[in-house]
């Protein structure tokens, strides 16, 4: 874990400062072609540019209000105005239930705060929406194994890594954590639900 914590810290901040000038919506097709360059990419420079470009994606919210407040969310979270973001998100929710990313920076905005159990729910409402977020796989991931729940965590850890092959010392925490054993569950994420994404 400790190899993969700086690599999630840098996850989170590149999730965290992504543009936040973003005018246009999100687009599928643009996000199929990028997740299609990064399962063949080798170059350090392209993975991180497409790696990038997906988080752009994701938080590209074309309704001018609604991007007013995921802008002003992330903002709050780069503040750590937790609480504050965490209400933020809510409104966006509330307005748009099918973002996907609104409910990922609230799961995040939980974990930072520690509520592991808010979070968890709100990663899977976003894997429900889209099911390539490698960003909330690794979050369900880390809180799965810091609960202990070792099979869990590597199901989760699995997900994000058939999604970006490239997060660096996920290959290591997911032999570590199927080291400490367990059996795996009927419902692999704790989502109560399909497994998205497999």
């Amino acid at each position: 874990m400790t190899i993969l914590r700086p690599c999630l810290a840098a996850l989170l901040g590149l999730m965290l400062g992504a543009n936040a000038l973003a005018q246009n919506g999100g687009s599928t097709t643009m996000l199929d072609t990028l997740f299609a360059k990064l399962q063949t990419a080798t170059d350090p420079m392209a993975i991180q540019s497409l790696e990038g470009a997906i988080w752009e994606q994701w938080v590209l919210v074309p309704d001018g209000p609604q991007r007013e407040l995921m802008m002003r969310g992330i903002a709050e979270m780069q503040q750590r105005q937790l609480k504050q973001s965490v209400e933020t998100f809510s409104k966006l929710i509330e307005i748009a239930p099918d973002l996907s990313e609104a409910w990922n920076k609230r799961a995040t905005a939980y974990w930072l705060l520690g509520n592991f159990p808010a979070s968890l729910n709100d990663i899977c409402e976003t894997v429900k929406r889209e099911p390539r977020h490698f960003g909330a796989y690794s979050g369900l991931g880390m809180i799965r194994a810091e609960m202990g729940e070792y099979p869990r965590a590597v199901a989760a850890f699995e997900l994000a890594k058939k999604h970006n092959p490239h997060i660096v010392g996920i290959d290591d925490e997911i032999t570590r954590l199927k080291a400490m054993g367990g059996d795996a569950p009927a419902d692999p994420l704790g989502c109560s639900q399909r497994t998205a994404g497999r």
